[in-house]
């Protein structure tokens, strides 16, 4: 059965769009494409000008328009697979935006601008190369909706510490308890994240409390993270395993026993806080659509990053990003991991569980590689997309004046 609240909510942005007159909204009525051995432009011919969001996926890569309010007129015609570009599709979405997808060869560049069309506007997407100016082109700003000033708004974590309350967690042969530990850990990852310039972090919670499943995403949500990170210690019979591991969300099953066991044992959390089974709605299958699929890549694409980081200050148990069906990562629209920061039923990673400095050292692994993930590939509206185009626009002039 799919979650109540969902349903409640997709009902929602059904009324809305039916409210909504097709007069309203704009129309993209033409698509074309040009290409080149290492570059591409893609011109989206529109009725008028829109809001616009502008991302990127990997594996494969993508580049990703997602246009509010926007319907296809019905004599577009996609482009066909061209050069760098393997394929340009569009679809819709539920609450009425139309998504364009082109998919590359390769991991390219991208710039978008509005430039003056025969009629309406036309929205440019250079890839591979810094956009060409249109002149004129109009003084159009595109950010995130809850984006202070003018694109240059902080990357937000959503840091969660897992278990808390009545329900310990895992815990050790020196009775440290994973509850403590993750609390101590977020807190040392918040701090990180607070200093990087242009990161900001948010705790699901900031004390000994506890928290159902999806209360954890719904406070990542109301705080418009931009990715949400779950801070645990795993716990194993076998004494002598060691490592950490990070995991995203797996819809097809896990992608080992281990990882199988460990979810079904981490979804079992609010039961311990007296929630019944009949009421998780979390714990139910949701419905996957290829939003969350895409959110899935994103993920993985960003937890790389982080086991990559975390291979500097420790042991890894699993040198690849791990899937299984987590519940607390089963956001739709928020890049999600799970960290098992070391195993506290292994007496020496029990004890550096316990330590203020190792703590700051994971801390600051974890942060590092969330920080690299977010430097290549950096959300509209930030600083880091402002640095991203200082650095492309930098490096082409640097390219333009060399003999």
């Amino acid at each position: 059965m799919i979650d109540k609240a969902f349903c409640e909510g997709f009902a929602a942005v059904l009324l809305g769009l039916g409210a909504l007159s097709l007069s309203d909204a704009a129309e993209l009525r033409g698509i074309h494409l040009s290409t080149s051995a290492s570059s591409a432009q893609v011109t989206l011919d529109m009725s008028e000008g829109a809001t616009h969001k502008l991302f990127t996926l990997e594996h494969p890569d993508r580049v990703v328009i997602d246009l509010p309010q926007t319907r296809l007129a019905s004599e577009v015609r996609v482009p066909a697979a061209s050069g760098v570009v393997t394929d340009v599709r569009v679809g819709s979405q539920p609450d009425g935006t139309l998504r364009v997808v082109v998919q590359l060869r390769s991991a390219l560049a991208a710039h978008s601008v509005w430039a003056p069309g025969e009629e309406g506007g036309q929205l440019v997407l250079s890839l591979g190369e810094p956009a060409q100016e249109p002149a004129p082109a109009p003084p159009k700003t595109v950010r995130a909706a809850h984006a202070p000033g003018e694109g240059d708004r902080d990357v937000i974590i959503a840091v969660d510490a897992g278990h808390g309350g009545v329900d310990p967690g895992a815990i050790g042969h020196g009775g440290t308890r994973e509850k403590d530990v993750t609390l101590a850990i977020a807190r040392a990852l918040a701090g990180r994240i607070n200093a990087e310039p242009g990161m900001r972090a948010v705790l699901t919670r900031d004390r000994d409390e506890f928290l159902v499943l999806r209360d954890r995403i719904a406070r990542a949500r109301a705080a418009h993270a931009d990715m949400f990170i779950s801070v645990h210690a795993d716990s194993m019979a076998d004494r002598s395993i060691t490592g950490a591991s990070v995991y995203v969300l797996s819809v097809h099953g896990a992608s080992s026993e281990a990882a199988r066991w460990l979810a079904e044992r981490e979804n079992t959390a609010d039961l311990v806080g007296g929630v019944r089974a009949d009421d998780q709605g979390a714990l139910e299958p949701v419905l996957i659509e290829e939003a969350q699929n895409q959110i899935i890549g994103v993920s993985a694409s960003a937890a790389e990053r982080v086991v990559s980081a975390l291979e500097g200050v420790g042991e890894i148990r699993k040198a690849q990003v791990q899937r299984a069906g987590f519940v607390v990562l089963k956001s739709r629209a928020i890049p999600s991991m799970l960290i098992e920061t070391a195993y506290i039923s292994n007496p020496a990673e029990e004890r550096r569980l316990r330590n203020a400095r190792e703590q700051a050292r994971l801390a600051d692994a974890i942060a590092g590689g969330v920080r690299s993930y977010f430097t290549l590939n950096p959300p509209d509206g930030t600083r880091f997309k402002q640095e991203r185009r200082s650095t492309l626009t930098s490096a082409a002039d640097a390219a333009a004046t060399t003999p």
